[in-house]
């Protein structure tokens, strides 16, 4: 046993979207455009960890007589089945939902700007992200944040968060402190399996909102309802919604339908598993001792 504040091993954070970042044109029932909403996934894992999971996610592809995982491209129950498998080893799982319907002027104040759009999604992640580690105890600097790679300008959204770590104006944003920016990569799917695990979170929220033609305006909560009890949860509460989820800015300025609410509202993660130690304190370890880790 440990105290999470006192380990001096690594984690590492997977970050990959769904959707589009597009906000110029925004797709209706009536014209084209970019998706109505974006979401960012992301899991967190401890370095002990990651042979053993990558291991599993060769095995779930070899399953599926695939090379690789991609969400996209997997049915319903393969999904679920992706989403059981991968969730029995440890992790923290995180993301966020944005409806661009709510941008209102910050819209016009960016200049209908796509990579300031997603600079601004990923400061909400990594805020969460930032309690996480301000509520384990871990070193900032003990943290690695790999992003999938795509058509964004990285650079710039380091200069931003710099920029919000120096002159923090909400609460949530003082949480940025609690990482480190400079720790922050970006690395293609090819290059990084575990990016698998943040496009199957952000593949699972995005299916709670994303209508289309396609799935006749039916989305689909139920990837959601699998994860839910491995993302972070309130301190006090476990309450999932809030915390290690973030809907841009509560679950009901998502429109979303009312079982997609009620799952969102109702998820609750599981605890670590704490205990006392000799001098009084709570110290954190996962339920197998063999395995102790602070991404319980």
């Amino acid at each position: 046993m440990f105290m999470a504040a006192e380990i001096q091993d690594r984690y590492t954070v997977f970050i990959d979207e769904s959707g589009e970042a597009g906000i110029g044109r925004v797709r209706s029932e009536t014209s084209g455009g970019a998706s109505p909403y974006m979401t960012l996934g992301a899991a967190l894992i401890h370095g002990q960890d990651r042979s053993a999971i990558e291991k599993s996610l060769g095995d779930i592809a070899g399953e599926f007589g695939k090379k690789a995982l991609h969400c996209s491209k997997l049915r319903h129950y393969q999904l679920v089945h992706f989403a059981r498998k991968i969730t029995r080893h440890n992790m923290r799982l995180f993301g966020v939902i944005s409806r661009k319907a709510t941008l209102g002027t910050y819209k016009k104040s960016i200049s209908e700007n796509s990579n300031l759009y997603y600079n601004k999604c990923a400061q909400y992640l990594l805020e969460r992200v930032g309690w996480f580690m301000e509520a384990r105890g871990i070193n900032p600097e003990n943290l690695d944040i790999v992003f999938e790679k795509a058509n964004f300008d990285y650079n710039k959204m380091r200069n931003f968060l710099w920029a919000c770590q120096s002159n923090p104006k909400h609460v949530g944003t003082q949480k940025l402190k609690h990482i480190a920016v400079s720790r922050i990569s970006v690395k293609d799917k090819k290059d990084e399996p575990l990016l698998q695990i943040g496009d199957l979170v952000a593949h699972a929220l995005y299916r709670c909102v994303d209508k289309t033609a396609l799935n006749y305006g039916i989305t689909e909560p139920r990837y959601l309802r699998e994860l839910g009890p491995h993302f972070f949860g309130h301190p006090d509460t476990n309450a999932v919604a809030g915390a290690g989820l973030y809907c841009v800015h509560s679950v009901d300025h998502l429109n979303v339908d009312s079982d997609v609410a009620e799952v969102m509202n109702g998820l609750v993660a599981t605890p670590p598993y704490l205990v006392t130690s000799t001098n009084g304190t709570r110290q954190s370890q996962t339920r197998q001792a063999s395995t102790s880790s602070a991404s319980e």
